[in-house]
């Protein structure tokens, strides 16, 4: 494999100089794994992104959310709304906390340079003042910012209003990342001084603080491991056949769940299916025992903690835990955490009662996990990564060289190269447009999907066959290599989110002569065939649809969509070109609403009133959009609305249809024959079903 390497150019003292062949060293390794691809400036930036957030232990998906880097990016990279440590639009609602809840804000600029200057923080310091600014709408701000950037605004406008009455604790966070040493000249020290002091302004109880991340930091961050063996210190320990129940003082246990810095080391709960609740009822009176010293012992009133490891031996009186994994018992470790961190007394004498399994049978940890998290109110989304199905697809995949990351990481960090991990959201994305005939909504495709139960049921049916999860998987990971390959933009990563879905649907739908192909036509499809070459063309059919659109990386617009489907039937002739939309209605169980169209029933009755009788003339939507003094779009919508729904006649070209395709009556032709229109016609329906469609996937 040849290994595309930055461009280094190694300045200063030897020190410096050993640190930056270090860093470069790892990002040409990150570049070789094509973590997240092998585009330089993108690898530096998820690499210092992923080492700024380590102690979040977010995914690789939820590390790339973050990305708001572009044109019109105002000078941020990466934008980051958290609340209680997790990220803010993965919460669930019956998640968000009720009280004492938490809001952290990052903000992260990267530069793949070799010292610090001044012009990149130049640059931030006017985007703060308006994006913090929230007596400016976000509609004033269209054109000066992209729209990954304006979406990460308002849902910290959103985020902040929601928890305006519960927060304690306001957070913003500015970092400057870049590959120099951590020498700061005092013109730029400065800069970073005023976009604190802006932050500090636009929310009077937030603490802001500008942080310099360089080749030292970095490294100090990358080296720490993340502690394969931890201690915890006990007070009495029972010990049957290897399995432990021990009583630690709280501060023991705190200092047990702590890192290097004194944060929650939010690592050793990977494998916990439940967010923290924030101060829930149940939390609340943890918070209180903790704060009554004078309570009785702690671990009376309390269920306890369990942990999983894979090997354990007793030094002292201290248990050593390989691999430990808090599997159980997270509000109360964040309670703990957050008492001590706040008021604790570091002399308190009371107790918490932990077990401690040892196994490195993986289907006795899944059992655990399930067990110990299923005896109070869980999201039952919450535990997906034991489900049956999620097992089955993980051998299945298996077999055939596939790493099915059904729980975060869990490949990632045992060494499997990332080409050959694949995530259930992105699998769950590749069957949606596949199967479903939806690649606008697999690009699309978030998080909560997986805690939507009747949603989740129709992708990861235990009816769905087995052995379609593979080619799904290949035909992705292939494209995603291609595209990489081909570099057709800058943004690699975000180029290829946003547009392999309909290069692979597209392909597919051309190679199998049909839009109808289901699973059984996936499965004994010859994969050989699905080639670069194949992608190439396609990726030419969509630059006649829209000569530019390989220029953006913003998100594709419906109207694209529709377009390919038309273009390439017509091109190739593809046939079931109808199956798009009815596989849709199944998915979506979708009908053609007035909010789709952005109409309301007044505005479609008053022009239902103001349309002639059929056949209408030509530009009718222009007479009747100056008689109300609305825009002719309007227009255009209420007459696709009053043709789906049979208050009006289908009309094209003159001609005008009832619902059996029959002409009612006629007008002017201007030379088109009735199958024109009858094409036509054809057309519009496909259009109105995809409108409706992409519009329910928002």
């Amino acid at each position: 494999m040849i290994v595309r390497k930055c461009d280094k150019n190694l300045q200063g003292g030897n020190m410096a100089k050993n640190d930056l062949v270090l860093l470069d060293s790892i990002i040409d390794e990150y570049i070789q794994n094509k973590r997240p691809s092998e585009n330089c400036g993108e690898v530096f930036e998820f690499f210092a992104t992923e080492q700024i957030l380590k102690n979040y232990a977010f995914s690789e998906q939820q590390i790339l959310s973050g990305s708001v880097d572009g044109r019109n990016d105002g000078g941020i990279d990466e934008f980051f709304v958290l609340v209680n440590g997790h990220l803010a639009e993965g919460i669930p609602e019956e998640f968000w906390p009720k009280s004492n809840s938490e809001l952290e804000v990052y903000i992260i600029t990267c530069k793949h340079d070799d010292s610090f200057k001044q012009s990149p923080i130049t640059t931030m310091i006017p985007s703060l003042l308006q994006l913090f600014d929230f007596s400016i709408a976000t509609s004033e701000l269209e054109g000066k910012y992209n729209a990954d950037v304006l979406k990460k605004r308002n849902l910290l406008i959103a985020t902040y209003k929601r928890l305006a009455t519960t927060l304690t604790k306001f957070n913003i966070n500015l970092i400057y990342a870049c590959r120099g040493d951590e020498s700061i000249e005092s013109n730029i020290q400065e800069k970073a001084d005023q976009a604190e002091q802006i932050c500090q302004e636009s929310f009077s109880e937030c603490t802001a603080k500008f942080e310099f991340w360089g080749n030292h930091r970095f490294l100090t961050r990358y080296r720490e491991n993340s502690r394969t063996t931890l201690d915890l210190r006990y007070e009495s320990c029972i010990n049957q056949n290897g399995q432990y129940v021990v009583l630690a003082k709280l501060i023991d246990y705190y200092d047990f769940i702590i890192d290097s810095d004194e944060n929650l080391n939010r690592r050793i709960f990977d494998s916990n299916v439940r967010d923290y609740l924030g101060l829930n009822p149940v939390n609340a009176d943890i918070m209180k025992s903790l704060a009554d010293s004078d309570n009785p012992e702690f671990w009376w009133f309390n269920n306890g903690i369990t942990i999983i490891g894979t090997q354990a031996h007793i030094v002292g009186n201290a248990i050593s835990i390989e691999n430990a994994q808090i599997v159980n018992g997270l509000q109360t470790s964040e309670s703990i955490f957050n008492h001590f961190s706040d008021v604790g007394q570091k002399d308190d004498k009371r107790s918490v009662l932990i077990k401690i399994i040892i196994t490195n049978d993986l289907n006795v940890r899944n059992a655990i996990i399930y067990a110990t998290n299923n005896q109070t109110n869980v999201n039952v989304t919450a535990l997906r990564a034991t489900d049956k199905t999620q097992k089955d697809i993980e051998a299945i995949l298996k077999t055939h060289g596939v790493y099915y990351d059904r729980r975060s990481n869990y490949y990632k960090n045992r060494g499997v190269p990332q080409e050959s991990i694949i995530d259930p959201l992105a699998l769950a994305a590749g069957y949606i447009c596949l199967i479903y005939k939806n690649p606008f909504k697999a690009t699309n495709l978030k998080q909560r999907f997986m805690r939507d139960d009747a949603k989740y049921q129709k992708i990861f049916s235990p009816e769905t066959d087995l052995n379609v999860w593979y080619p799904i998987a290949w035909l992705l990971k292939k494209t995603d290599q291609t595209l990489s390959e081909l570099k057709l933009n800058i943004r690699t990563v975000r180029f290829q989110k946003n547009y392999k879905q309909i290069i692979l649907f597209t392909t597919m739908s051309r190679l199998m002569g049909t839009f109808a192909f289901g699973e059984k036509q996936l499965v004994e499809f010859d994969l050989s065939r699905y080639t670069s070459a194949e992608i190439k063309s396609t990726i030419n059919d969509l630059k006649e649809v829209d000569r530019a659109c390989f220029e953006r990386t913003r998100k594709l617009p419906e109207h694209f969509y529709m377009n390919v489907y038309q273009y390439v039937a017509q091109k190739y002739n593809i046939k079931a070109v109808q199956s798009i939309a009815a596989k849709n209605r199944q998915l979506l169980d979708g009908e053609m609403t007035l909010a789709s169209y952005g109409l309301s029933n007044e505005l479609v009755e008053k022009i239902s009133k103001e349309l002639p009788k059929q056949p209408w003339p030509v530009k009718v939507h222009k007479q009747v959009a100056e008689a109300l003094g609305i825009k002719e779009m309007i227009v255009r919508n209420a007459i696709s609305y009053l043709i789906y729904t049979g208050r009006a006649y289908g009309q094209a070209y003159g001609y005008v249809f009832d619902t059996d395709g029959n002409v009612v009556t006629e007008g002017e032709h201007f030379g088109y024959t009735i199958e024109d229109a009858r094409k036509k016609i054809d057309e519009q329906k496909i259009y109105n079903e995809v409108r409706n469609y992409m519009f329910k996937c928002r």
